[in-house]
């Protein structure tokens, strides 16, 4: 996009001397501003109560009936978003919860422009988020027209969301009052809204005092179309960001040299008969045509610009939106014209621009508060965790860190009548074809990361994790520009090693897992196991094709029987069905769960016939 938003050196040292006079002499210091730039001084700047009440006899019904459908649209989709900012708790390691929880900002300030016409729509796009987050102090800023007052949509807006602090101050001086604070006009702890390039240079000035929104500066749409049916709809959705202000812009993207030409002519039509001309014939010079010989050059000037709307006006734009990026908001389809985000569907209208799509959002409710996090420990959780941060602690030198953990032994062996001892493991083992690290801890949750470079035997893993029970970390490292078996071979040597150093002489588990049976689907999988140290497999599946997935069939079997030799313990395993899918993973399904059952730590006395 053309950057028309970069201040003078000029203008960036009257901002400054601006935000001098606000702090140093608070009302007066606006006043003297508003001299400065020729607008109306005042001895308030606060909206009365009386001022609020009087503006529900100034407004239409119809008017009234269209607002309080847009503000029951952007509703809907805000209080959305509120709901899925709180996360649900997770057991990362076995007896350590986490959990994120969604505050509210206590103190914001909302910028509503005005100039040439006053954006009550921008008050809506604000204020529905803020109250949704549950802001408690709302302050709302907006320039005055000659005589003083503010328009009274935007008052019974305001009165319809119930907020009463409304003050009578635009531009840069805005800004500033909000950041600092005068004897009238409150400070505030994050300020929201779009503006000029004064405002968005004033925002930035105060971005290391005050928490701001994002840079919003003039508007801008980018269309990116090649039919030539839609020339006026192109035209029109151009002007309608065009008329802003005379530093908006706009970029037409296409393949068709006609459809360009054929644009310019509806633009030349049209500008006539609209009433904001005056701004519009000094516009429509920011207005950028980009030929794209494709669809891969027009998405690639899509994501470059990272516009603040953008209108995908062809029926393809479903092709076109998994590989775009950077973007504000995006309309889709001939029938969505910007307008609709900019009052009424529900989406929020306050967008980054000027590029900064690429890195920003548009407005939301997260945006009025932060998220919190929030972690817990059982004493089963301390036992399990305590052993890392030491070590971690310990590898950065920062010893307060590890007394912080070893002094709460004391206390968790109070809390317990048995010590916990954590059944953890760590394994690395190199090989001339594999480099394999295993992190295990056999009472988990089933968290895990596993990285084999076989993307079926992951999941497989995956599922022997999440079925048992087990937190189970893997990476691998192995050559399989050659074959898949040497990979699979060490791994389950490497995992059958883990558990056998976790759960050390056996002598207080289960031992015992009968008939462990599985179904799915047309598939059925039935595994016993006992955990004496001889190693002894009994393995019998229906026919398999050669491959599922990228994983090699014949190493399903074999990595039982390496995993089972290396661990050492007796398994039965029986799985019928037509589905080599389903035969595979009901089988890993079934062993993970007769596994854990005979893993489980028990306090009676079991046979130790066939122990070692």
């Amino acid at each position: 996009m053309i950057n028309n938003n970069e201040i003078s050196h000029q203008e960036n040292s009257d901002l400054l001397k601006f935000r001098d006079l606000v702090i140093t002499n608070g009302d007066q210091g606006i006043n003297r501003i508003n001299r400065n730039l020729g607008l109306p001084e005042l001895k308030k700047f606060k909206v009365s109560k009386l001022d609020i009440k009087k503006s529900e006899l100034q407004i239409d019904d119809d008017l009234k009936s269209a607002i309080l459908i847009a503000r029951a649209n952007i509703s809907k989709v805000h209080q959305e978003q509120r709901i899925r900012l709180d996360s649900k708790q997770i057991e990362t390691t076995k007896g350590i919860t986490v959990w994120n929880e969604f505050r509210p900002i206590q103190k914001v300030g909302l910028y509503v422009p005005g100039g040439t016409t006053t954006l009550f729509s921008a008050l809506l796009m604000q204020a529905i988020p803020a109250l949704i987050a549950g802001c408690k102090d709302i302050v709302i800023c907006t320039p005055p027209n000659e005589q003083g007052k503010i328009d009274p949509t935007l008052l019974w807006i305001a009165k319809l969301l119930k907020i009463t602090n409304i003050y009578k101050v635009g531009g840069s001086q805005a800004i500033f009052a909000m950041t600092y604070g005068t004897k009238s006009i409150p400070r505030v702890d994050k300020i929201f809204g779009p503006g000029n390039k004064f405002v968005t240079r004033a925002k930035q000035l105060v971005s290391d005092v005050v928490a701001i929104d994002m840079p919003a500066g003039p508007s801008e749409v980018f269309v990116a179309s090649n039919n030539i049916n839609n020339s006026e709809l192109i035209a029109a959705d151009l002007l309608s960001q065009l008329e802003h202000g005379n530093d908006s812009k706009a970029v037409l993207c296409s393949s068709s040299n006609e459809l360009m030409d054929l644009v310019k002519k509806n633009i030349a039509y049209q500008v006539n008969s609209l009433s904001r001309v005056s701004i519009l014939e000094k516009s429509i010079k920011n207005i950028t045509y980009i030929y794209a010989k494709d669809t891969e050059k027009m998405i690639s000037a899509i994501n470059e610009s990272a516009p603040e709307h953008l209108i995908l006006m062809d029926d393809n734009y479903v092709n076109m939106i998994p590989y775009i990026n950077n973007a504000g908001s995006i309309f889709c389809g001939a029938l969505c014209p910007e307008s609709f985000g900019d009052y009424a569907s529900g989406s929020n209208h306050t967008l980054p621009t000027s590029g900064y799509a690429k890195t920003y959002s548009g407005l939301g409710v997260k945006d009025f508060g932060k998220i919190i996090s929030f972690q817990s420990a059982t004493v089963e959780g301390y036992n399990n965790l305590s052993p890392v941060v030491e070590i971690m602690a310990a590898a950065e030198n920062l010893d307060a860190h590890v007394n912080a953990v070893t002094i709460r032994k004391d206390l968790v062996r109070s809390l317990s009548k048995y010590a916990y001892v954590p059944r953890t493991s760590f394994i690395s083992r190199k090989s001339n074809e594999t480099n394999i690290l295993i992190n295990l801890n056999v009472d988990g949750s089933g968290t895990n990361v596993i990285n084999t470079g076989i993307d079926y035997f992951d999941h497989m893993l995956q599922q022997l994790s999440k079925h048992g029970q087990f937190d189970i970390n893997i990476e691998c490292i192995g050559d399989l520009e050659i074959d898949e078996h040497h990979s699979i071979e060490d791994i389950a040597i490497a995992l059958g090693n883990a558990f056998r150093l976790a759960i050390g002489d056996r002598s207080n588990i289960e031992r015992y897992s009968s008939n462990e049976i599985l179904v799915m689907d047309e598939t059925e999988s039935v595994v016993s196991i006992d955990m004496c140290t001889r190693a002894f497999l009994k393995f019998k599946t229906s026919p398999l094709r050669e491959y599922v997935g990228d994983m090699p069939t014949e190493m399903f079997e074999h990595f039982f029987i390496s995993f089972i030799n290396t661990l050492g313990f007796t398994c039965h395993i029986k799985t019928e069905g037509q589905n080599s899918h389903h035969i595979i993973e009901c089988t890993f399904k079934a062993f993970a769960r007769a596994f854990s059952k005979a893993l489980k730590i028990t306090t009676k006395e079991n046979s130790t016939k066939g122990f070692l």
